[in-house]
């Protein structure tokens, strides 16, 4: 009988830099490599796919640590929407056509998949999914937790393979979506995205989840803050940018906040009006449907 290996298509590190909401800006992810293939070691994954936003640093350190288990990709910000791309060399530049993103990844005989491509707050492709060149869908992302973008996602995933993944930013998060293959080797993961012969499957990411995830950015930040954490990433390379004075207050306002009800808080607000938005790109692609 041959063996079934597990993937996780979509994870990301501390090198995935920063991310935005409304005037706020924080790390993206505060996770290092090495703990991200703890994490995937100890649950006994067989491929983890490192795709970091725009670079492919962070999976090309985890690659050091074991060869095997990593694949080397990158989330990357396309004009038209998030893509990922596996199996890379190279990194791919962000600001390019979807179509032309594409091609660059297929030109490294990488691997192109739309992400979460009916996401309500991370940058997707959406509509135009089935009208590019790409070899998978993210039809489960266990981050998104309103029910209503996976959904859509399976429901228009019109002849390509059916892909589960984490998107994990912390590594806790690791293997909550994952993707199911025969064979246990990158090569077999490969050909099975190419021959559309995978399986998706995982759980959504707890709430609790999203509490710790919110505490740890702000408490790894204030060690990075105070130089207890000295690894060369993008928080380190813009805290050193800022002028010492302006460092205690942001040293305080992350222990506030990490040691504080906001966290739980601010959680349980953005659950609700997450969902509140997948619910109404549903009832907009199923009022007018997809042609």
């Amino acid at each position: 009988m041959q063996d079934i290996g597990v993937a996780d298509i979509h994870t990301h590190t501390m090198y995935s830099g920063f991310s935005k909401y409304s005037f706020l800006s924080f790390p993206d992810s505060v996770t290092t490599p090495r703990k991200s293939i703890k994490a995937a070691e100890k649950l006994g994954l067989n491929i983890l796919c490192i795709t970091d936003h725009n670079t492919i640093k962070g999976a090309l350190v985890a690659q050091k640590y074991n060869k095997d288990l990593v694949v080397i990709g990158e989330e990357i910000s396309s004009n038209d929407g998030e893509i990922l791309g596996l199996f890379l060399q190279e990194q791919v530049d962000p600001g390019l056509s979807a179509e032309e993103t594409i091609k660059q990844i297929h030109s490294q005989d990488g691997i192109a998949i739309a992400p979460h491509p009916y996401s309500v707050y991370c940058s997707c492709v959406g509509e135009k999914m089935n009208a590019l060149k790409f070899d998978g869908i993210e039809v489960f992302n266990s981050l998104h937790r309103d029910g209503y973008s996976n959904a859509l996602a399976l429901e228009n995933c019109n002849g390509h393979a059916k892909l589960g993944g984490s998107d994990a930013h912390a590594s806790y998060m690791i293997g909550n979506g994952y993707t199911l293959f025969n064979g246990n080797s990158q090569e077999d993961f490969r050909n099975a995205i190419k021959n559309r012969k995978t399986i998706y499957g995982g759980k959504v990411a707890s709430l609790m989840d999203f509490v710790n995830y919110s505490a740890r950015v702000a408490y790894e930040s204030s060690k990075t803050i105070l130089k207890f954490n000295s690894v060369d990433c993008p928080m380190s390379a813009r805290i050193s940018r800022v002028r010492n004075s302006r460092k205690i207050s942001y040293l305080l306002g992350s222990l506030a906040f990490a040691f504080s009800p906001l966290p739980v808080v601010c959680t349980l607000i953005g659950d609700r009006v997450l969902k509140h938005k997948g619910l109404k790109i549903w009832r907009d692609v199923h009022r007018f449907p997809l042609r």
